[in-house]
């Protein structure tokens, strides 16, 4: 009986392999599906050196490239930097540089201690 149905199985994927079916009145061409199914898929490309895509609701990793890569927070951290600073301070606000952020590495902002920032 297993024989029969595997048979039947085969026949009709070789049948529909070579048709066109109508869906939804379009026509669709299996072979031409099977064609694009079949080609090599594109490698989604970004500039950045590391980067993840997620699904919020399940958490789970959509695409990544080097997502476990360890490194710093680069641009994070300037975001939340000006956030805080914008949530916490006046605009107008005359800052004065302390030697810890002085001395703190990884901006390009050149300042020093007692330099005066707004």
């Amino acid at each position: 009986m297993w024989k029969k149905i595997i048979y039947l199985i085969i026949i009709i994927s070789l049948v529909c392999i070579n048709f066109n079916i109508v869906i939804a009145n379009d026509e669709v061409n299996i072979k031409e599906i099977l064609e694009v199914a079949n080609q090599p898929k594109k490698e989604f490309e970004i500039n950045s050196r590391i980067a993840v895509a997620y699904d919020r609701a399940s958490g789970m990793v959509i695409w990544g490239k080097d997502e476990n890569k360890k490194t710093a927070m680069a641009s994070t951290t300037k975001i939340m930097t000006a956030i805080v600073a914008i949530e916490n301070s006046n605009l107008v606000d005359v800052v004065i540089v302390s030697q810890k952020a002085a001395g703190t590495g990884g901006s390009s902002l050149k300042i020093k201690k007692e330099d005066k920032i707004t």
